[in-house]
């Protein structure tokens, strides 16, 4: 008898391994939004209270984030932040001067700002107005400003906007005056970031695919933002924020500069946060302290700059901007 051996090869083969797919990031980010609003909604009893809390946030947000969206789309029109920063190619306090200003409301921060330094970097800038824009940035932009309006205030979206420029200032002066940071800053980069960090002009963003993109990222952190604020509110007592970042603590701004770099969230997630931590006594200056330490000292910033520049370089960025966080915090509270 014959035996049909292919036919049965195929018989006892064996079967294919499934391979399941890693999530996502952003799905990470909803995994985790919905494991803390079902938590919430279940202890210490079943309750509808902290779905609708969550739900009315949301509401709220949405036409600010229709907005803020439509502005990071066409801030990306014409290259804008390209021909910006061509701008500071001059002298040391002129260049300073208008990188702080630059850093300060233009939307370009962590990974995206490498091919533009590179860029800066290949032109002979020194390093002085490059490490202004390179603090500045992360702090705020024109979407992040409006978006802090309408969560927290417009007179905080204004300080913060400031701030970001003051520390830029403070970045850019400092890093000129040192002697051995002065000149061209090629000798403190690195060799092979130079050729990692061409800029690809094909590959610009438009309008609407940066209004879609901006408007997921918004919205995810948000929302993540929106539970914590609810479990902060319920879990947290007053007296203890009030204790420790009062206006009364002496120490409330080094703490929640100290708090906020290494704990770092995305800068529209802490928004909800620090709008609780306010409403519960966080003095003005320690709150503003937090989240630029915590924009600034970012881990998308600063794997940008560790990735170009060498240690020492590194080193100075994470100093300055902690010297400088600290400074605006203790100087808000002194104007607020």
């Amino acid at each position: 008898m014959r035996y049909n051996t292919s036919a049965m090869a195929v018989s006892v083969a064996r079967p294919s391994r499934l391979r399941l797919r890693r999530p996502s990031a952003e799905a990470l980010v909803w995994i985790l939004t919905a494991a803390l609003l079902l938590t919430g909604s279940l202890t210490p009893e079943p309750n509808a209270d902290m779905l609708r809390d969550v739900g009315w946030g949301i509401l709220r947000i949405l036409p600010v984030l229709a907005i803020a969206s439509l502005l990071a789309g066409a801030l990306t029109l014409g290259n804008w932040s390209d021909r910006a920063l061509t701008w500071v190619n001059g002298g040391t306090a002129r260049s300073v001067l208008v990188a702080s200003l630059i850093g300060a409301v233009t939307p370009v921060c962590g990974l995206g700002v490498l091919p533009l330094i590179a860029s800066l970097l290949r032109r002979g800038v020194p390093l002085a107005p490059i490490m202004a824009f390179w603090v500045a940035s992360p702090v705020t932009d024109p979407s992040m400003m409006i978006v802090t309006g309408g969560i927290i205030g417009v007179d905080f979206a204004i300080a913060k906007t400031i701030a970001a420029f003051c520390i830029g200032l403070f970045a850019g002066i400092v890093t000129a005056a040192l002697p051995g940071f002065r000149g061209s800053a090629h000798d403190l980069m690195r060799a092979e970031a130079l050729e990692q960090c061409e800029t690809n002009e094909a590959g610009r963003s438009q309008f609407w695919p940066e209004v879609v993109s901006n408007s997921r990222l918004v919205l995810r952190w948000l929302a993540l933002a929106l539970v914590l604020e609810v479990f902060l509110q319920r879990l947290v007592p007053g007296e203890w924020i009030m204790s420790l970042f009062g206006s009364d603590a002496g120490a409330s701004v080094p703490l929640a500069v100290m708090v906020g770099a290494p704990m770092y969230l995305d800068g529209y997630a802490a928004l909800p946060l620090v709008r609780g931590l306010l409403e519960m006594g966080m003095s003005f200056g320690a709150a503003l302290a937090l989240m630029v330490s915590g924009a600034a000292i970012s881990l998308y910033a600063a794997v940008a700059v560790v990735s170009v520049v060498r240690a020492r370089v590194f080193a100075l960025y994470i100093i300055l901007a902690l010297i400088g966080a600290t400074m605006v915090g203790y100087t808000a509270n002194l104007v607020v």
